[in-house]
């Protein structure tokens, strides 16, 4: 790799800094080697986390000249790999400083964070790193490319791609959903709850299920052992299970299709196909 922060000069946003480093690595591998690429960036060491409740840090001194990154021990790698870009963003974004000696210390909750217009400064610094660390590991013109081979999404769309970009399934599910040109949305559940949702917000209704409220009783997940691995049949459903009655009538055909994942986790994908606007 050839790439030096002089090259991101000027760059502060996260879509910016990772625009610039795709232009000088025209041919970034996939999965993107990302400790390689941190060493080119100046940070130093990629070490272990030792103060508890929190995932990752970063360790600086005032102009950011160099840089270290703490992940907590026994993360499983693809995670790691996301903390890791995480803590890069903080050091690459200008705006992101600490107080002299104050390392930058990220909980799984920041790790979270997406809202990037978020009036808290802090929750915004998180969502802005969570924001480069997505888009540094799934560079949307290589994404884009893939989703551009899809003709109908499925969910195994989602482990595939986690595996080519070597991202967990929630973060590919996230990005999936976001640049994916169909009306899409992920479901994510454990033990039969509602954990959050990602849509397409350019195509998918709001969604009217909130977070930690059970699955509604006529879904497919409840039809679906739900094992690590277990994926259903595409099934059709009534819109009315996830949207209000208003934004149900825009929806011709809706449908879900469950891959069951590790420790009661689940992925649900609900597919619509939208009315055209003089049907509604």
């Amino acid at each position: 790799m050839k790439i030096t922060r002089l090259d991101l000069d000027g760059a502060g946003s996260p879509a910016a800094l990772v625009t610039r480093i795709l232009e000088v690595e025209r041919d970034l591998p996939i999965p993107v080697p990302l400790e390689i690429l941190c060493e080119r960036l100046d940070i130093q060491s990629i070490g272990e986390l030792e103060t508890e409740g929190f995932e990752a840090a970063l360790l600086t001194d005032a102009v950011k000249s160099v840089g270290a990154i703490l992940v907590a021990k026994g993360q499983e790698r693809r995670r790691r790999r996301f903390s890791i870009g995480h803590e890069l963003g903080h050091f690459l974004i200008p705006a992101h400083r600490m107080p002299p000696g104050v390392p930058l210390l990220c909980s799984a909750e920041q790790l979270r964070c997406l809202d990037v217009k978020d009036q808290d400064r802090r929750r915004r610094m998180e969502a802005e790193a969570n924001r480069f660390a997505a888009l540094l590991l799934m560079p949307p013109p290589i994404l884009r490319a893939e989703l551009q081979r899809i003709r109908r999404p499925q969910i195994s769309d989602i482990v595939y791609l986690a595996d080519l970009f070597d991202v967990s399934k929630d973060a590919m599910a996230r990005a999936y959903a976001d640049y994916s040109r169909e009306a899409l949305a992920i479901i994510v559940i454990r033990d039969g709850l509602v954990l959050r949702h990602y849509r397409n917000e350019r195509n998918f209704p709001w969604i009217d299920v909130a977070p930690q409220v059970p699955v509604p009783a006529q879904s497919a997940y409840h039809d679906t052992r739900c094992d690590a691995g277990d994926l259903s049949q595409t099934d059709e459903c009534n819109p009315e299970l996830w949207l209000s009655p208003s934004a149900s009538r825009q929806v011709e055909v809706m449908t879900e299709q469950v891959l069951g994942q590790n420790n009661g986790f689940a992925l649900l994908m609900l597919h619509a196909e939208m009315r055209d606007d003089d049907e509604s």
